[in-house]
């Protein structure tokens, strides 16, 4: 059983989790989570944790239901960007959403598994797009 240590930035957000990689990685083994993948598709493309999905930052609001009934790892290159889509964008999550600390580049640093190349969770979000707005 995987015991969370809850840590949050901000007593304002209790939905929003604060959580290092080495957490986020237990969680997501385990079945608990998903892993949303915040980057440019170029990001993805060149480097993402296996099975994670793609939700670009700038069309993230446009792709709620890829996620909206799950708890997420939100994570982006660095951390910068999952911190202002987790805290910048609350309402977007009705279960708890998870701000990996560090982002794919302390994922790395740790040796977590990440593969390479397009597939189907990179291109999901484009084909929500299209039939939302009928591209």
């Amino acid at each position: 059983m995987t015991q969370v240590i809850e840590s949050h930035s901000s007593p304002f957000y209790k939905n929003i989790i604060d959580l290092p990689p080495s957490m986020v990685r237990k969680l997501w083994k385990s079945g608990k989570i998903i892993i949303l993948d915040i980057r440019t598709p170029q990001e993805y493309e060149d480097h993402h944790i296996p099975g994670a999905i793609l939700a670009p930052l700038d069309y993230l609001e446009h792709l709620t239901e890829l996620f909206e009934d799950r708890e997420v790892a939100v994570v982006c290159e660095h951390g910068n960007r999952a911190s202002y889509a987790t805290y910048g964008m609350p309402h977007l999550y009705k279960k708890k959403a998870y701000y990996m600390i560090g982002g794919m580049a302390l994922w790395i640093a740790m040796g977590y598994e990440v593969e390479s190349g397009m597939d189907e969770n990179g291109v999901l979000w484009q084909k929500i797009l299209e039939k939302k707005f009928n591209y």
